[in-house]
């Protein structure tokens, strides 16, 4: 459905994606961006973008099946968040900011407005995106640094510099590999040479996990202010932890949109089909790759008389084992009846370790990272399969084959056109 609308100065247009406007004339304002004349934007499925006229404008928009539109008064943009800005480019540079608030606060609209602030002042702008689940810097499950050019009301179109894949769409699981993940989005930060940095955080904030985990954050980050976005008192455990820091507790915009569970799903979906466009089937060679993360195939193989053993105590042939320091891998064919727990138990006790048991195909669907030799981020990718005998395997990825040097195991299984399949991380 498409219409013309005349917006006045006090007037805001929210469109709700999938939807698209362009300005006809006048100047229209998003989160910090101007868009003059013949400027056009597009608003994806399950996003809002709100159009603030700076002077009477004429705009022309098409809404999409599921998207909408309305004009309400006043501006997006909350006077704590001016405040927080001016104060924020008053400090000399460099300058860091953290964000930090629960899940659909409006995170990313602040950092998007604080980045234009601040682009537009001089300075030179970077943001890392810590919120692995709703990634806009890098595919879903990854942390990823970019620098901010040019004015942008979407930051998913910014070129991410760096990438780290942590493998779940939340830190909770992994605590120590996501802060390692920021200190290393934070060291290319630092090699970029940009003046003012935004770092973005996940919406994981109940409990003393969280406030522990958000204390280490500001611990890596060392900001100079800390923006908070706080429904009622939801905050209150992590500000108690941050009471080092220099903190702002800042104005939820009336506009922000909430989406449920099922629609964040379908947002990162989208995601890791844009990071899967176009991808082919290579052949990954466990034997000659670095392999970090769980996965049988990549790791010794136990002796024939080891294996022998596993054999007579669960009273069947696997088709694979595989064994580590503290764990002994068992694959099964597809077809065959796992064992008893007593069994299972039994061989603990024998081998001083644990045991998993698995079936072939149990690794379809895992999501990966693939990394050139000198650490550079090649891509996402999905497991299709793993030839045990070969040890190889077979990956659906935009990855050069002939390039990857190292393959990261992460949490989530997708389907192949990329729609999260149930996982341990819910």
């Amino acid at each position: 459905m498409s219409s013309t609308l005349e917006l006045e100065p006090g007037k805001t247009l929210l469109l709700d994606g999938p939807a698209s406007a362009t300005v006809s004339s006048g100047l229209i304002s998003v989160f910090g961006a101007e868009l003059g004349p013949r400027k056009k934007l597009v608003v994806k499925k399950g996003r809002r973008l709100p159009l603030e006229a700076l002077e009477p404008s004429r705009v022309s928009i098409t809404v999409g099946l599921g998207g909408s539109s309305s004009v309400v008064e006043g501006s997006p943009i909350p006077s704590s968040w001016n405040d927080a800005v001016e104060e924020a480019l008053a400090r000399e540079p460099p300058t860091r900011l953290l964000i930090l608030g629960g899940v659909d606060v409006g995170k990313t609209s602040l950092c998007t407005f604080i980045a234009n602030r601040a682009l537009k002042a001089g300075r030179s702008v970077g943001i890392i995106d810590a919120d692995v689940g709703q990634s806009d810097i890098g595919p879903p499950c990854t942390i990823g640094f970019a620098r901010v050019r040019e004015p942008t009301w979407d930051l998913s179109t910014l070129e991410a510099e760096h990438v780290f894949f942590l493998g779940d769409k939340t830190p909770s699981h992994l605590v120590g590999r996501a802060l390692r993940g920021i200190k290393t989005a934070l060291e290319a930060a630092e090699r970029s040479g940009v003046d003012f940095l935004v770092v973005n955080t996940d919406g994981w904030i109940s409990g003393p996990d969280a406030a522990e985990y958000k204390k280490a954050v500001a611990s890596i980050v060392e900001p100079h202010l800390i923006l908070a976005l706080r429904r009622a008192r939801e905050l209150d455990t992590i500000l108690r932890q941050l009471e080092g820091w220099e903190t702002r507790l800042l104005d939820i915009s009336p506009f922000v949109k909430e989406r449920d569970r099922e629609v964040r799903r379908e947002l990162r979906a989208l995601g890791y089909r844009r990071y899967l466009s176009g991808a082919k089937v290579i052949a990954v060679n466990l034997k000659w790759v670095e392999v970090e993360g769980d996965l049988p195939g990549s790791g010794l193989r136990p002796s024939r008389e080891r294996c022998d053993l596993v054999s007579a105590v669960l009273g069947l042939e696997p088709l694979y084992c595989e064994e580590g320091p503290r764990k002994l891998f068992v694959v099964l064919s597809e077809g065959d009846e796992g064992p008893d727990r007593e069994a299972l138990s039994r061989l603990e006790r024998v081998l001083g370790k644990k045991v998993e048991v698995l079936r072939k195909g149990y690794e379809k669907g895992t999501l990966v990272a693939l990394y050139d030799k000198g650490g550079a981020f090649l891509g996402i990718g999905i497991i299709v399969a793993i030839d045990y005998q070969k040890r190889t395997a077979r990956v659906l990825t935009l990855a050069d084959e002939e390039a990857v040097a190292k393959m990261c195991v992460g949490r989530v299984k997708l389907s192949p056109d990329g729609t999260e399949l149930e996982g341990p991380s819910g």
